[in-house]
């Protein structure tokens, strides 16, 4: 799989997509890659192409199939997706390529098998349509178009892709679409509206972007720029620092917002996935299998002996890069995984993110530590009655997932890093919540 993914097979293969076009190949640079055993590897390249004077980056998807089933599964799929028809990034769709003897196949966004309406988000016609409306006739829609940039902030494969859309008419806003499999972009955008009316009734604690409506036809859902730029993840920063009280402040209120939620996270469900991810480290790192498969039955002897906690509406996935500041506001986005859940969930969530997987220094950790104290601190100010009995395990729960996370991503040192943070999720398990 690694011979079949590799920066000179990719390569070979846009050189023989791009022959003929008039393009030439710049570069091609892998972005990331992640392993899912024992079926699946995906890859993402950037692949960066010119002609005469004109430049453009696509983005490249490699996946493989680790075993002759979900090969299969991966061809039919793909198969039925359009595999087979020619593959044009350029003038047309990158169509999916399969590969049998190596049993991997290439595309190019915006084809997604999972998002099938994104290459409609990514279409100006379809999209100018959409900004000023359908009713405008065809030469008022066509004259948009050209004015229209549409920018891939981001793709992960399968998984969803952020856009955002800018029109050259001076005091336009700028929209964000976000693209998701199925109807998540209609559930989020359910909860915004419910989270925006929370938040209204506690002024300045809760600072979210602005929805703007749910287009069915391309499972898109637009959100109303917002001004700033992402929390920094310099541990020592001021900005991190007062990410962690704006943190506490937005998690209280969606605690205390009552918004309806479909999905529920619950911690049997949690560690039974843990099970799944230690069969996983079995394949590619045995300690790892062994620390996670030990932390695993320490959780589960803590959470027999504690009582459920509070279910509340929860953000589901509150880590300091979730937001963005702005002249001392700090907005929180994506919402996609709200759920409910017990109330220590999102408070895990926060404290395992604030420590870096690799910290430069000792001062970046102590700085960490004091951030998940502010947090803590500033939330039970505002609910000083929340049910956190289960606080270690939650956090614990983060640290093994990070683990998780690394071990997919096979990044440099990512062994040392998940051991790492196994450890620390039993030390975390272990502690004490801070006064």
């Amino acid at each position: 799989m690694d011979r079949a993914t590799s920066e000179e097979s990719v390569v070979a293969f846009v050189e023989q997509v791009l022959d003929g076009t008039g393009w030439e190949l710049e570069s091609v640079r892998r972005r990331s890659t992640r392993l899912d055993p024992p079926n699946w590897f995906w890859a993402t390249f950037a692949v960066d192409i010119n002609k005469k004077d004109e430049d453009r980056s696509l983005r490249l998807v490699a996946k493989g199939a680790l075993n002759p089933e979900a090969w299969e599964k991966l061809r039919s799929r793909l198969v039925a997706h359009g595999a087979g028809r020619r593959c044009d990034p350029i003038d047309g769709i990158g169509y999916p390529v399969v590969f049998p003897e190596t049993q991997h196949a290439y595309w190019f966004y915006p084809f997604d098998p999972s998002m099938t309406n994104l290459p409609l988000a990514a279409d100006p016609v379809r999209m100018a349509g959409v900004l000023i409306g359908q009713d405008r006739d065809l030469a008022d829609v066509l004259a948009t178009s050209r004015r229209i940039d549409i920018e891939r902030v981001r793709y992960t494969p399968e998984v969803g892709a952020i856009l955002r859309y800018r029109l050259d008419t001076p005091g336009s806003p700028i929209v964000y679409g976000k693209v998701q499999p199925g109807h998540r972009g209609l559930r989020t955008y359910r909860v915004v509206e419910g989270l925006w009316r929370a938040a209204a009734r506690y002024p300045g604690l809760l600072h979210l972007p602005r929805p703007l409506g749910y287009v069915e036809e391309f499972g898109l859902l637009l959100e109303e720029g917002v001004r700033g730029k992402p929390v920094s993840s310099n541990r020592k920063s001021t900005d991190f620092m007062l990410a962690a009280n704006a943190a506490a402040e937005a998690l209280a209120v969606i605690h205390e917002s009552g918004v309806e939620a479909d999905e529920r996270i619950d911690i049997e469900a949690e560690l039974a996935r843990l099970d799944r991810v230690s069969e996983q480290f079995r394949y590619v790192l045995p300690g790892g299998h062994f620390l996670l498969v030990d932390l695993i039955t320490h959780m589960r002897d803590r959470v027999r002996k504690t009582h459920e906690e509070d279910w509340l509406p929860t953000h589901g996935d509150l880590k300091y890069d979730q937001f963005v500041f702005h002249n001392d506001q700090f907005t929180l986005l994506d919402f996609d995984y709200f759920a409910v859940a017990e109330t220590s969930y999102d408070l895990g969530k926060y404290c395992a993110y604030v420590f870096a997987s690799s910290p430069k220094d000792w001062s970046q950790s102590v700085a960490a530590e004091e951030a998940r104290e502010l947090f803590i601190r500033r939330y039970r100010e505002l609910r000083p009655t929340a049910t956190l009995q289960r606080f270690g395990v939650y956090e614990a729960l983060q640290f093994a997932l990070r683990a998780m996370a690394f071990m997919w991503a096979q990044t440099r040192d990512w062994d040392r890093i998940a051991e790492s943070l196994l450890v620390m999720g039993f030390e975390r398990l272990k502690s004490r919540l801070p006064e």
